[in-house]
């Protein structure tokens, strides 16, 4: 991933790295944990006649792709809404790019969005869980409603973003992670989504803000 920004950070002791690709790499159990890859929204929107190009999806997909080659997990973890709604052609650019790593284990915690049939998970090689992964000192969920007070939390479901104020009243908002002592949000992987800014965050919190593919800590 030449050219990427990472962050190397401690939580429960142990690193785990963040990547500006919209990821988060866990070493010591081969994880690669993503969120919201929303894939089928581009044909969700074609099919109800709004002109979005599949390209989107194959960008994507290009992001998580070099993530693999980068970080080589043996696990690439969801935490929820890998589809965006029900089967459409989409899924087959997926079906694809799954071909190419069907030794990579892939587990989906699953999320409001993810409605796909059960036996199209089998075909795809994917692994659906509960509502929660507990993984060591980890938990994965994509909407966290709670604290766990034995694991950290890594959850999706947001989309966060945060707003930077420039001069001349100036604003861009940029999509972020968001790190509290108990849990952390991560960002919208897919590119094609909006980002929320209505969230609240308890004091001390940092957020870990992407632009391009550079990171920033705040």
């Amino acid at each position: 991933m030449p050219g990427t920004s990472t962050a190397t950070i401690f939580i429960k002791e142990e690193p785990v790295i963040l990547s500006a690709l919209r990821a988060v790499y866990w070493p010591a159990g081969k994880a690669l944990i993503v969120a919201d890859l929303h894939l089928g929204k581009t044909g969700y929107f074609r099919r109800h006649g709004i002109p979005v190009s599949s390209g989107v999806l194959e960008d994507d997909l290009k992001r998580l792709t070099c993530l693999i080659e980068g970080f080589q997990p043996e696990q690439l973890l969801i935490a929820g809404d890998l589809f965006h709604h029900q089967f459409n052609k989409d899924i087959l650019i997926f079906q694809q790019w799954r071909n190419r790593y069907k030794t990579l284990a892939l587990t989906l915690v699953p999320g409001n969005h993810d409605r796909y049939e059960t036996a199209g998970y089998t075909d795809l090689g994917i692994e659906v869980t509960a509502e929660e992964y507990l993984m060591g000192n980890f938990r994965i969920i994509h909407d966290r409603q709670s604290v766990c007070n034995d694991r950290f939390s890594f959850s999706g479901h947001l989309h966060p973003g945060y707003t930077i104020a420039g001069k001349a009243r100036q604003r861009i908002c940029l999509p972020c992670f968001i790190k509290t002592e108990d849990y952390m949000v991560l960002p919208a992987f897919s590119a094609f989504t909006g980002l929320f800014t209505g969230y609240e965050a308890p004091a001390n919190t940092a957020y870990f803000v992407i632009n391009n593919d550079k990171l920033f800590s705040f």
